[in-house]
């Protein structure tokens, strides 16, 4: 619903995303109206709202969207920019909190930049405590383990082109969405600068459950790491537990070890080569991660470009061949020798658990080469 409709290609569309937002979205629109003209589309996304925010936000200047049930404000925010009539949106946070006299300022700043974010104080005194100790830790680990530049990752109000949202598929439902926008940001290279505004007192009930809600953000920065920085959480590791199991088993491969008052044996052995098949796992594990962030539209890494090369992946593929047949010959041939010699008490556990490895070994080596294989097509030629 449209009251004095805003133009048909306004400057900027204003997003709010509203659950059960009675008390504050009276104020928060007639702020709107009244410091906005009509070059800015003020768009109200009712997300299933059970009280009357729908009926007062329709007797705004305003279009108002409803969802039928509710979905989370992720998916509020989607909804908003694929109803936006502008390039440029600014979403903003229904609970007055934000100043809106701020907005004018962040659709200037996206003339020269991709996303724009409106940083509240780090000790705001309008905060509560828990929820200021939850920002500020997570704040920290988002910098740290994803290398953003700011000091607040989880604001409510910013300014971001409308094709860059949509083009980042973004997956949050919940209030774990900022986090999910600022780490794509970085990974697709937009252009993103920020600065400080006021935070205002919430007008009615809080929406955001510390508890619950903190532990959703925590695993959205998780997850992240885990699939968008697969090197580091993968690969690095994988090549170092790999490296050093490799060392235990060259040093145990002649027999018990003592170390001090410490004896390494067979079961070190066996431990070592296990540590080599895990390592080349978590490897593949990472290749596999770093194929998903190409999948979702995320330009490939040299070196990824570099395994997929024709006499890389197929050579690959060829040697993990070779070493499973390797491995099943030389497993056939301690059984075999085993059972001539009478079938005892058999006595050649580490050479047996060497064999069975190679085999495996052997196996992940071919199926990460034709994994790369499926894939390959859709990477630029490296051939």
């Amino acid at each position: 619903m449209t009251l004095g409709s805003a133009s048909e290609n306004p400057m900027a569309t204003v997003v709010l995303p509203a659950y059960n937002e009675e008390s504050a979205l009276p104020v928060v629109l007639a702020d709107l109206n009244r410091q906005l003209d009509e070059r800015f589309e003020i768009l109200v996304i009712d997300d299933g709202s059970t009280d009357n925010s729908a009926s007062i936000a329709s007797s705004f200047r305003c279009r108002v969207v409803r969802h039928a049930d509710n979905r989370g404000k992720g998916a509020a925010m989607v909804t908003g920019a694929t109803e936006a009539r502008s390039d440029r949106l600014v979403f903003i946070d229904a609970d007055g909190t934000y100043p809106v006299g701020e907005i004018e300022r962040l659709v200037e700043l996206l003339a020269d930049h991709d996303l724009v974010r409106a940083e509240r104080p780090v000790n705001s005194p309008t905060m509560p405590a828990i929820n200021r100790l939850g920002n500020r830790v997570f704040n920290r680990l988002i910098a740290a383990f994803h290398r953003l530049e700011g000091t607040d990752f989880l604001s409510g109000l910013y300014g971001i082109r409308r094709d860059e949202f949509l083009a980042m598929g973004v997956e949050s439902a919940g209030f774990d969405i900022e986090v999910e926008i600022g780490i794509k940001a970085r990974l697709r290279g937009l252009r993103v600068t920020t600065f400080p505004i006021e935070y205002q007192p919430r007008i009615g009930d809080k929406k955001l459950r510390p508890l619950r809600d903190g532990f959703q953000i925590l695993a959205r920065v998780a997850g992240m790491l885990l699939l968008y920085r697969p090197v580091a959480t993968f690969v690095v590791p994988g090549l170092v537990v790999m490296a050093m199991a490799f060392v235990g088993v060259v040093i145990l491969a002649g027999g018990p070890v003592q170390i001090a008052s410490v004896g390494l044996s067979i079961n070190t052995f066996i431990l070592a080569v296990l540590g080599i098949l895990a390592g080349l796992q978590l490897v593949i594990f990472g290749v596999a991660a770093t194929l998903y962030r190409v999948e979702a539209g995320y330009q490939p890494r040299g070196w990824l470009l570099g395994l997929s090369n024709r006499v890389v992946r197929l050579g690959s593929a060829v040697l993990g061949l070779v070493v499973a047949l390797v491995g099943v010959w030389w497993t056939a041939s301690i059984g075999l020798g085993w059972l001539r010699e009478g079938g005892g008490p058999f006595l050649d556990t580490d050479r047996l658990v060497a064999a069975a490895a190679a085999t495996v070994f052997g196996l992940q080596l071919l199926s990460a080469g034709l994994f790369l294989s499926i894939f390959a097509g859709r990477l630029p030629r490296y051939d």
